[in-house]
């Protein structure tokens, strides 16, 4: 599951390259790359393994936040 997970996370940054933003929000030195998760912990989990389909390398930490909604977001930074 999380392999699949990690997928489609690259394939949504892909499409929202080319879609002008669509889902994905970058600021300066981070990217939130997943907002679907209900808790902290899920978002953990997955965090020491995301990878972007572009300029990943560009991005040596991970960090869950909780957003106003509830749900918490995976961004990398660095």
């Amino acid at each position: 599951m999380l392999s699949k997970r990690i997928a489609a996370t690259a394939a949504a940054f892909a499409f929202a390259g080319l879609s002008a933003g669509a889902g994905v929000a970058t600021a300066g030195d981070e990217v939130l790359v997943d907002g679907s998760y209900s808790t902290v912990a899920a978002c953990q989990t997955d965090g020491p393994e995301v990878q972007i389909a572009q300029d990943n390398d560009r991005y040596s930490n991970w960090e869950c936040r909780e957003g106003d909604d509830g749900l918490y977001y995976l961004y990398l930074t660095n």
